[in-house]
């Protein structure tokens, strides 16, 4: 009984301590009449942000950075805020302008794409059912000083090969080759019986060449080489050759690359 006694005493208390019901209906309508001057204000300070002239100034920065996406968003407000405006029009005319720019680049790219791959010379082999395409701006003969790469297709099949040789007085008897730029150095893997031929010709020139099938490896590193300040090759083995790769072979270098992954994987 004692118990009970001093719960309800307490209960009591508690209650006693709380808002009378016309206390709490105040303080409901007060929060309520808060709540609709918190979101006039906003209305306020919404509709003073989105005047014409204010909403206008971020144009010439969207411009500049060619956010499309950005200015897109923009023009949105100004249609719904301000949508008969000459800053809506001018946006618009901006949006239009910075969308055919884009489109006419991605049209120069692709055009871009596709020629690198017209403009390389095209042999057909009937025999292996071959299409090998090569650089139009110098015939990589092996009794020269080169650097090449050339493509393969059977197919939907295509791939790459790389092609380096040596000609001069003296056999090098080059054992390990190199491709380097920028202190970039890479080592090209070949089988010395496999993939290196020799051979000679009038006057004693000599020459010595490989001739590698490009891996995943290789293939990213040369992308890189291409933008290069500096492209060289070194053949190394009892003597040592090293060159700094001419402004063709540079030029070589990146038509066949571009067309192989035209080919590969389409405009």
């Amino acid at each position: 009984m004692k118990r009970l006694f001093v719960f309800f005493s307490t209960a009591v208390i508690i209650i006693g301590c709380g808002p009378t019901r016309q206390e709490y209906d105040a303080l409901l309508a007060k929060k309520q009449e808060l709540e609709l001057e918190v979101l006039n204000l906003k209305q306020v300070i919404e509709n003073y942000e989105t005047t014409p002239d204010r909403l206008y100034c971020g144009v010439a920065e969207l411009v500049a950075n060619k956010d499309i996406e950005g200015l897109s968003a923009l023009y949105s407000k100004f249609e719904k805020y301000h949508p008969a405006s000459s800053e809506c029009q001018k946006t618009k005319d901006a949006l239009g302008k910075l969308v055919e720019e884009k489109e006419t680049k991605e049209r120069a790219e692709k055009a871009k794409r596709m020629q690198a791959v017209s403009k390389l010379k095209k042999q057909y082999d009937d025999i292996s059912g071959c299409t090998w395409y090569y650089n139009p701006y110098f015939t990589h003969y092996e009794n020269r000083n080169l650097v090449s790469l050339y493509i393969g297709q059977e197919g939907t099949t295509v791939w790459l090969r790389l092609k380096m040789s040596y000609e001069g007085e003296d056999w090098i008897f080059f054992e390990h080759a190199y491709l380097s730029y920028d202190e970039n150095t890479i080592t090209i893997p070949f089988d010395e019986y496999r993939d290196k031929k020799t051979d000679n010709g009038y006057g004693g020139r000599v020459w010595e060449w490989i001739d590698v099938p490009v891996n995943d490896g290789l293939l990213t590193y040369l992308k890189g080489m291409v933008s290069g300040k500096t492209l060289k090759m070194r053949l190394s083995g009892k003597y040592t050759h090293t060159r700094v790769l001419t402004t063709n072979e540079r030029k070589a270098l990146q038509d066949e690359l571009l067309a192989y992954d035209v080919l590969k994987n389409g405009e």
